[in-house]
């Protein structure tokens, strides 16, 4: 199954100032070579793949509905598996990245 509504999915900007995004962050930088100047790239691709990869759903929660990804991002280093995890809130429509990292 496709990420429900996930043409219309978010990725915010902040995440490589986040407590825990930031250690991805420098995952992302060692092992793909994206940094803050091009982090434009992952972004588009995981709105792309928001669209076309199939997801594995979790458990429902209060909190809503986890669904998660495994698909390849390419940087300047190379391609590397990633792992997506998207929360769908029970008063959004709109699913969001809560978490991401290269695996």
């Amino acid at each position: 199954m496709l990420l429900p509504e996930g043409e219309q999915a978010v990725v915010k900007d902040t995440k490589p100032e986040h407590p825990i995004g930031r250690h991805h962050a420098m995952l992302f930088e060692t092992l793909l070579g994206i940094t803050r100047r091009n982090y434009e790239v992952p972004k588009a691709q995981l709105l792309r793949a928001a669209t076309n990869v199939e997801v594995d759903a979790g458990k429902p929660s209060p909190f809503g509905q986890k669904f998660e990804m495994r698909f390849p991002v390419r940087g300047p280093l190379g391609t590397r598996p990633v792992l997506a995890v998207w929360m769908r809130e029970p008063t959004r429509v709109r699913p969001r990245l809560i978490t991401c990292y290269v695996e």
